[in-house]
């Protein structure tokens, strides 16, 4: 059947670049699809025509998609149009290589190592290793951290050396990662990265099973190919081999999963790997209005990892992306209240990760007005943050707890040993006292920590009367916790969402309680399928649209996470570039208007804000933009720190505008215009972009 009546036959409707894309049967193809420009119905319907219109068996062909319900998806959109009596195969990699261990157990008569399922024995395993490397219990955070790196080595290939200098938790990696893969092995167990791991040890050790795979499939298509890992891309290679048919989709400007260790550059190097390649278009956009699709194809651009491609819309004029222009972050949750509330238009709330919609939620939840969001893990609350930040409260409320004081007492910059605080501990109940007034009276404790201890515990008094978000701000900038956490190139984003929420309590006793009903309600996720108040990381969205989208928390710091200085690694830029992309995936996911929000309270830059929204000088005037607080490389870092000498005014992210008082080597003491005098690891400070030159 030519491809003429193949179209009349099936009723299809492609645009000239679709009808390209569903003819490209043979030989390697690379299809770049901008969003909503209908890839699975390209991928669909050149199934279609592979098997009715050029007579392809049906069972020579592969369909591999990055999820289940994708696959799912597929398979039943191919039979909504072509009938679904062909027996073609929808599949995940992950299945694929499952399936490749289960021949190999057939054919060699041998057993595979039995799959540990994700979930509790594979968190007991993690805990119990944990607990022995560190010595600490691990918490639902943790744990969660220790598989993602996991499954980013293995995505990754990591090896040796390339293992080294990789932190989770503030421990090394490397030894955790080989106590791991020893107790897999010792137990003949593997995880599900480890399907992949092996398939592809099979692959390259039996070619026997390689012929035989690629005997029964002569046609490979690849779909979502952009979030495609390393050892993923391997195993297509190898199955395809140099000349067979690939067909693969995606796009690099949506790869969004670095931290599963997705590989973009296999789109971007595609016709360097397969030099008799093609590499085909879809360029109109079908989802978004012209000025969403012209703001977003504008954006993208300044990426430099990227394919030049132009997204063109086909929906017509629209409202121009609006700039939502708040105070500060409770400001942005107090709008989207008042929004939810009158809302009669299907509005997506979208953001980085979970954490920024929680004190939105609080707010929601606490007012009774519905919305609809998927279930939560615990991890904020159970971080090890939070955890810190809650005992102290507990501490406060209980001076004698010995053993929340042993868990803290380092974290408080007070100067205190271990052996001191466990003499503390041990001696100060017997004599009536708290572990920091035994401090305070014991001739061994020297002049500066008696000072230190004495301020505590006048700060330990105070936030038992303060509002919430003033307690987690005393903590956190007056009682040195922020301090331990930048010394250690700790994150203050759980700090800053913490105190977020606490601003909606009396006192920290009201938060306590609070964050243990908010816990349950995360986990829960809330509302009918029909609300049209939706709430989404951009993560969760991918793939869908939404009439109208606001982006939440758009702030250097928060959102993008960092911004590289001028001398940035390869690995920041990188980051900032897969930061750039989450943007523009959220961006198009709008289909009629599209917002986002920015902060006029001092310290919240965004450069991403003011690339949508350039400020406009008044007549006469210039505008001095905005410096971002951003994260330099080692050697900026070095290069800047020269400048902070006594004398010079700075400007901190959390502290605001100071001036340096005295210097030591990497540590500055530092006059705040607040009142407060602190000392800081520049370094540190300048890593994680905490400061900048006023």
């Amino acid at each position: 059947m030519d491809f003429t009546r193949f179209k009349t036959t099936y009723h299809i409707r492609l645009d000239p670049q679709q009808e390209e894309a569903v003819q490209a049967v043979e030989g390697q193809v690379l299809l770049l699809a901008v969003p909503g420009s209908g890839k699975t119905t390209v991928l669909v319907t050149r199934l279609g025509y592979m098997l009715h219109g050029v007579g392809i068996p049906p069972e020579h062909i592969l369909t591999m998609t990055y999820t289940v319900s994708a696959a799912r998806d597929m398979k039943a959109r191919y039979a909504a149009l072509f009938g679904g009596e062909e027996k073609l195969a929808f599949h995940t990699i992950n299945a694929v290589c499952a399936r490749i261990i289960r021949y190999y157990e057939r054919v060699f008569d041998r057993s595979a190592f039995r799959l540990l399922e994700d979930g509790g024995g594979k968190n007991a395993l993690l805990g119990e290793l944990y607990k022995a490397q560190t010595g600490e219990f691990a918490t639902e955070g943790i744990l969660k951290n220790l598989q993602s790196a996991i499954t980013y080595a293995k995505n990754q290939m990591l090896t040796g050396e390339n293992l080294e200098g990789m932190e989770v938790e503030g421990m090394e990696f490397a030894p955790f990662f080989q106590a791991y893969n020893q107790a897999l092995r010792q137990r003949r167990q593997m995880d599900f990265d480890d399907q992949m791991v092996y398939a592809l040890q099979i692959l390259r050790k039996y070619p026997q099973v390689l012929a035989a795979i690629r005997k029964r499939y002569r046609y490979f298509c690849v779909d979502e190919a952009q979030d495609t890992s390393r050892i993923q891309h391997t195993i297509i290679r190898l199955l395809a081999g140099e000349g067979g048919n690939l067909f693969m989709v995606g796009d690099e400007d949506q790869s969004i999963y670095g931290f599963r260790a997705a590989c973009p550059q296999a789109l971007t190097e595609f016709d360097r790997v397969y030099p008799n390649a093609r590499v085909l278009f879809l360029e109109r956009n079908y989802r978004s209005t012209r000025p969403i699709v012209e703001a977003a194809a504008q954006f993208i651009q300044k990426n430099r990892d990227r394919r030049p491609k132009r997204m063109v819309a086909t929906q017509g004029d629209g409202p121009a992306v609006r700039e939502i222009p708040v105070y500060d972050r409770q400001s942005q949750y107090h709008y989207l209240c008042k929004a939810a509330a009158d809302c009669s238009v299907e509005t997506a709330v979208l953001y980085r990760d979970n954490d920024s919609a929680l004190p939105l939620i609080d707010l929601l939840d606490r007012e009774g007005i519905p919305y609809r969001c998927r279930q939560m893990d615990g991890s904020f609350f159970t971080s090890r943050v939070v955890r810190d930040l809650t005992d102290l409260i507990r501490l406060a409320q209980d001076p004698n707890d010995g053993e929340r004081f042993l868990s803290l007492y380092y974290k408080l910059g007070a100067g205190i040993s271990k052996a001191m605080a466990q003499e503390a501990v041990r001696l100060a109940e017997g004599r009536g006292l708290t572990p920091l007034e035994y401090l305070i009276s014991s001739p061994k404790t020297s002049p500066w920590t008696k000072r230190q201890c004495k301020a505590l515990q006048t700060h330990l008094r105070g936030l038992l009367t303060d509002p919430g978000d003033k307690a987690v701000y005393r903590m956190v900038h007056f009682m040195g916790y922020g301090d331990y956490l930048q010394e250690r190139g700790g994150d203050l984003h759980k700090a800053e969402i913490l105190e977020a929420l606490g601003a909606a309590q009396p006192g920290p006793a009201a938060l306590l309680a609070r964050l243990e009903a908010l816990e349950q309600v995360a986990r829960q996720g809330s509302g009918a399928a029909d609300c049209p108040f939706i709430l989404s990381t951009i993560h969760s969205s991918k793939g869908l649209e939404y009439q109208r989208v606001l982006l939440l928390d758009v702030a250097d710091g928060i959102f993008p996470r960092s911004v590289p200085g001028g001398n940035a690694g390869e690995e920041e830029r990188e980051l900032y570039e897969e930061e750039r992309r989450l943007f523009y995936v959220g961006m198009t996911r709008a289909k009629g208007s599209l917002g986002v929000f920015t902060f006029r309270k001092g310290g919240f830059f965004s450069t991403f804000a003011r690339e949508l929204f350039p400020q406009k000088a008044p007549e006469g005037k210039k505008v001095r933009p905005a410096r971002p607080l951003s994260r330099p490389g080692r050697e900026e870092v070095e290069t800047r720190q020269a400048g902070y000498t006594p004398g010079v005014r700075l400007v901190h992210k959390a502290f605001g505008p100071g001036v340096v008082t005295a210097r030591t080597g990497d540590i500055a003491t530092i006059a705040f215009d607040s009142g407060a005098d602190k000392r800081l690891s520049l370094s540190t400070a300048l890593r994680m972009g905490q400061l900048a030159l006023e």
